[in-house]
């Protein structure tokens, strides 16, 4: 949701500025009488007023108008109120919810006691549950910051149709006076099916539903963040804690080798039978016991359930509140004794992401080394483990693995020439998918491989590779499908991403991994709204509890995950001029799939749409040193809306 934040006085002031100067420029002729002169300065000053609030108002009517985001339905995209925190641990910079200080869920905070407090927040990077409060005992000044200000083209719909994907603001159908702000996924006589987290589409006249993909900017504006390896903690593995990144043994030749700072990986592997060497990356998460322990720098006694699925957890929803509104406190995660601070904070369960994201995407900083002694080994038959893979290949091979519901699909990249081609589990492709890009030894690249809406897609130095549309695989995922979409995942996708060398000497550093934007399923028949799975991994019942024990037992279990594939499936079907909205945020939003429990239809018509959000102009500023005032310009999150 947003409300206006108009501009006109600064727009007038500037106008005038420039009227004014005109004006110094062409000075009175000598010789007139003063009050002539105060009567033409006045006259001239009521004009150029005149003309610059006149060109205010039609620069807002049918241009850009600027907005405020006051809440998180679009965070992490777009910030409503919340805390911009640097962890405590890891240093990770992330965000949350501050709404719930907001009586009226307004941008403008009101100083009332009786409402909410944000005291802590979850790290996505490290799982650390970072005390906010003003009695924190480093007395750091944490401020709430407003949402960001945006700018709105609201004459774009002048020229051309509503686009998916593209974040849009609209009036409330249910409250016209009110202006939202959310993601336009579906299109006019389109019925909408939520599924897996995806969208798909089927068009008037179709029987079958298709899948919807982003187009590259909006996919990588929508990835949210599970491992940054820059922001690794040797200290806590030096205790013996479990690295994210490992390989079989680093002790042995042909494996991958950390440096002494854990911020990046070589190998250099001459492997006679064309074995890979594999740098396997698992979502180790801490519980809050086990934190406790590490924040004493030891190791736990307990060490079970750490290894997890990656799952729509959203740091920004993580927030630990002092409220005294029945149902909203939640500061009982929040413990009075602790780790040599003054408070060790609990995460807090109802904000642990509960679905199971299998779309991910690996990225890293590869460098090229040139090695003379793979020459000889010309020829040798390169063996791809788990692929089920066996040829006569070129040697000098990077490697790229992304697991989904046990399956593994690979990009393999030969270094000497520069191609690269994508395989699917099983063999599955009919045919090679090959593809040029710039990687050559002894240059270093920025290299994203992704397994999104169906489709692998390979990012070199920001520039998507170009596979001809053979990189999608859709129609191996339909009904009676070689790959189905309601598998569930497998112990294999505990290991979810690698990164693998064949006969090469590499070095990879900034190495990240992230997951899709995920939609949840859920509608006005829903008894919940932060969980798409039908039936619970314990029982029979629909939802499975939310305490923190259940949560890392469930999702480290494989035992527990046959259901997983099962999750609710919602259908909006849409006329003409009508659009499906949704929020980035899912767990948090209320949008097009919740409005009919108002009695809402959950759609827009065109007739109530705004326009395009373009740009966030004013993100919150930067604190001046000793104040609480946050009035220095950040320019370095003011940013293109995608």
């Amino acid at each position: 949701m947003v409300f206006h934040f108009s501009q006109e006085v600064r727009i007038v002031f500037v106008l005038h500025m420039s009227a004014a100067s005109q004006n110094k420029k062409n000075p009175s002729p000598q010789g007139k009488k003063e009050s002539a002169g105060i009567f033409r300065s006045m006259r001239e000053l009521v004009e150029s007023l005149a003309i610059a609030l006149f060109l205010a108002f039609l620069f807002k009517a049918f241009a850009v108008e600027a907005y405020v985001i006051p809440t998180g339905s679009m965070a992490s995209t777009l910030m409503g109120r919340h805390k911009d925190i640097n962890c405590e641990k890891c240093k990770f910079r992330f965000q949350i919810s501050a709404s719930e200080e907001s009586n009226d869920g307004s941008a403008s905070p009101r100083a009332v006691e009786n409402l909410g407090k944000v005291l802590a927040g979850t790290c996505p990077q490290c799982r650390w549950t970072n005390y906010t409060g003003a009695d924190n005992p480093e007395k750091k000044i944490i401020l709430s910051y407003n949402g960001d200000r945006i700018f709105v083209n609201k004459s774009i719909f002048d020229f051309k149709n509503p686009a998916r994907w593209h974040v849009t603001v609209f009036r409330y159908p249910g409250g016209p006076q009110i202006n939202y702000i959310k993601r336009l996924v579906g299109l006019e006589n389109e019925t909408i099916r939520i599924r897996h987290g995806d969208i798909f589409v089927k068009k008037e006249g179709e029987t079958d539903f298709t899948i919807q993909r982003k187009p590259l900017r909006n996919m990588l504006a929508m990835l949210r963040p599970v491992e940054n390896n820059d922001y690794v903690q040797p200290e806590l593995l030096k205790t013996g804690w479990q690295s994210r990144w490992f390989t079989e043994n680093e002790d042995e030749p042909n494996q991958w080798h950390r440096s002494a700072d854990y911020k990046s990986f070589d190998v250099e592997t001459s492997s006679a039978d064309g074995k890979p060497a594999w740098l396997h990356f698992r979502n180790i998460i801490p519980s809050s016991e086990q934190w406790y322990a590490l924040a004493q720098n030891r190791l736990p006694e307990n060490l079970q359930n750490t290894q997890q699925l990656v799952t729509d957890f959203v740091g920004y929803d993580s927030g630990i509140v002092r409220s005294a509104s029945p149902g909203k406190d939640n500061s009982r995660y929040i413990f009075p004794e602790g780790t040599g601070k003054k408070y060790f904070c609990a995460v807090n369960p109802e904000g642990m992401g509960l679905n199971w994201v299998g779309d991910l995407a690996i990225s890293c900083r590869l460098t090229v080394n040139h090695s003379d002694k793979f020459k000889s080994l010309a020829g040798l038959t390169v063996n791809e483990s788990g692929a089920n893979l066996t040829g006569r290949r070129p040697l000098g091979l990077f490697l790229l693995r992304l697991v989904k519901g046990g399956k593994e699909f690979l990009c393999r990249i030969n270094i000497d020439s520069g191609e690269a081609e994508l395989l699917l589990p099983d063999n599955l492709l009919q045919e090679q998918v090959k593809a040029q890009t710039p990687v050559r030894a002894g240059e270093s690249f920025d290299i994203m491989f992704c397994n999104i809406d169906e489709e692998l897609r390979l990012i070199v130095n920001g520039k998507e590779i170009d596979f001809n549309g053979k990189n999608r695989y859709d129609s191996l995922c339909g009904e009676g499908g070689a790959l189905p979409r309601d598998r569930a995942p497998t112990a294999e996708d505990l290991t979810p991403a690698s990164f693998g060398a064949v006969n090469a000497s590499v070095k990879i550093e900034h190495l990240t991994v992230q997951r899709d934007l995920y939609y949840i399923a859920c509608d006005a028949n829903s008894t919940q709204q932060q969980c798409d799975l039908l039936i619970n991994p314990y029982s029979n019942g629909h939802y499975w509890s939310t305490t923190e024990n259940t949560v890392h037992t469930v999702l480290s279990t494989p035992e527990l995950w046959k259901h997983f594939g099962k999750t609710n499936t919602v259908e909006i079907t849409l006329g003409k001029d009508e659009f499906m909205m949704l929020g980035d945020n899912s767990a948090k939003s209320q949008d097009s799939r919740l409005w009919t429990t108002a009695g809402i239809p959950p759609s827009v018509n065109r007739e109530l749409l705004i326009g395009e959000a373009i740009l966030v102009y004013w993100p919150h500023g930067f604190r001046i040193p000793g104040t609480r005032l946050a009035l220095v310009p950040n320019i370095f999150d003011m940013r293109i809306i995608d």
